[in-house]
């Protein structure tokens, strides 16, 4: 057992490079025997290392205005929360089932399909807080094996090893299984004591305390109904009557509020939107869908029926319809960002290169360091051949990202049409780290290297960064 507790520390230690490029942090402790829990420090190392492997074996979601409103309603609710660690990893999935996760140490994930079965930004809401609240109650420490909580972390960690180094295409389902085994091992109690902290958090919010008890309730009548493989949350997250009938207890318990009161974000409306696009192959089936509800009394289902009417029209390449929308959009409710970035990104689908890079450069005056105008400016920078002012934005962008595969993909493409082949690689190796492909990580910092030469503090970076690499594969090996 020392020996793998030796190798486990040697983990943990290249793990921590996920979230952190500040050298010489002390060794976080997973936890021990006499304490029989894992630290919060170690949960968010197992979680760093975990999500790693998972981003290489899935497909994420890369779009920035929706990673943007996702980490801006998670932060939101967080300040309502019990949760004390608040350094939160997203991700989104390119998947039509309704499901969402809370994996140790703060990773929130979320399919697309739950943007697709809400109606109300109070009913998404609810899910995250309840997945908020397995994480400020520490479900899963506490659902480890009280006489060996290091011996069950080892285990998942030999599970992420095999799926790692294995080249057998089924082993790298052991990861994601893993993370699934996390939410089975939730109790009944787990799940009944985060339906009431979520409940909670949910109203402190100012979100409907209704909105729990319907998503829940028609998520249990689907999933009864339909295909139960759409309903994967509710596989992990079993809904027996009794736990719905406490959220009615305590919705019906508080003192009725006018709706118009409670919070009910329309960017929330808009981001539905953008998941119906993505998830519609028929284009035309959506225009008439949208042309048809424009007509709603509720504000924010108006508007968001125009706002797809526009993203449908730029899907079918009629810019100019798309155009006359979204500019009418904006005229009515200026300063929204999300009509701002989409209106960038129109330019940049219609080849108004130098349009979007005025609009982009206009946002960040105001708000700086705005990650979908950053990244969609950059895109415009590669697009307009300036991409050496891509990879200035991008690279300033990586201080506070440092743990987004999606900025060092793009930081790459842009070092390259620029010519920085030095830094290429070594954004290609943070890219592969990143997303838990250390083979490949350790080809592009050794090319890095042979382009260093007298570039002494270069090398020396370059270096370190391969020894934590083989450290932690030969810890990862020994482990499966």
């Amino acid at each position: 057992m020392a020996n793998k507790l030796y190798l486990l520390f040697f983990v943990l230690f290249f793990s921590s490079y996920f979230h952190s490029l500040i050298e010489e942090d002390p060794l976080p402790a997973l936890g021990d025997y006499s304490s029989a829990s894992i630290s919060l420090s170690g949960e968010y190392e197992l979680g760093r290392l975990w999500l790693a492997m998972y981003r290489g074996s899935t497909k994420e979601h890369s779009d920035p205005l929706m990673r943007t409103y996702l980490e801006d309603l998670i932060y939101r609710l967080s300040e309502t929360s019990e949760v004390r660690d608040r350094r939160f990893e997203f991700i989104i999935l390119e998947d039509k089932t309704i499901n969402a996760f809370a994996a140790p140490g703060g990773i929130i994930g979320i399919n697309l399909g739950m943007f697709l079965n809400t109606e109300r930004e109070g009913e998404l809401a609810s899910v995250m807080c309840h997945e908020l609240a397995h994480l400020s109650q520490r479900h899963f420490a506490r659902s480890q094996n009280r006489n060996s909580p290091l011996a069950n972390a080892l285990m998942i960690l030999g599970s992420i090893a095999v799926a790692a180094a294995s080249r057998n295409p089924e082993a790298i389902l052991i990861a994601p299984a893993a993370m699934q085994q996390m939410s089975i091992n939730y109790t009944r109690s787990n799940e009944k004591e985060a339906d009431r902290i979520g409940f909670n958090n949910l109203v402190k919010a100012g979100f409907d305390p209704n909105d729990m008890t319907m998503m829940f309730q028609r998520m249990q009548d689907k999933y009864q109904n339909e295909d139960s493989e759409q309903f994967s949350y509710l596989m992990t997250h079993p809904l027996p009557s009794e736990r719905l009938t406490d959220m009615r207890i305590r919705s019906d318990g508080l003192k009725k509020t006018s709706k118009n009161l409670f919070r009910d974000n329309m960017d929330f409306y808009l981001m539905q939107k953008r998941a119906q696009i993505w998830a519609e192959k028929d284009i035309k089936k959506l225009i008439k869908s949208f042309k048809k509800n424009q007509e709603s009394q509720n504000k924010n289902t108006r508007v968001s029926n125009r706002y797809g009417l526009s993203l449908a029209y730029k899907k079918n390449k009629d810019f100019e319809k798309s155009f006359e929308i979204l500019r009418e959009l904006i005229k009515e409710i200026p300063n929204n960002l999300v009509f701002e970035s989409s209106l960038m990104e129109l330019h940049l689908s219609a080849g108004n290169f130098y349009e979007a890079i005025s609009l982009g450069k206009n946002i960040l005056e105001i708000h700086e360091n705005n990650y979908s105008a950053s990244m969609l400016l950059a895109d415009a920078y590669i697009e307009n051949d300036q991409s050496e002012l891509a990879e200035k934005l991008l690279k300033y962008l990586t201080k506070d990202r440092q743990t987004d595969p999606s900025v060092w993909y793009k930081l790459a493409e842009a070092q390259g049409l620029s010519g920085n082949i030095l830094e290429l690689h070594r954004s290609r190796a943070e890219f592969f780290i990143l997303t838990g492909r250390h083979d490949a990580a350790v080809f592009q910092l050794k090319e890095a290297l042979s382009l260093s030469q007298n570039l002494f503090e270069i090398r020396e970076s370059i270096i370190r960064r391969l020894e934590e690499i083989f450290a932690a594969k030969r810890a990862l090996t020994e482990l499966s």
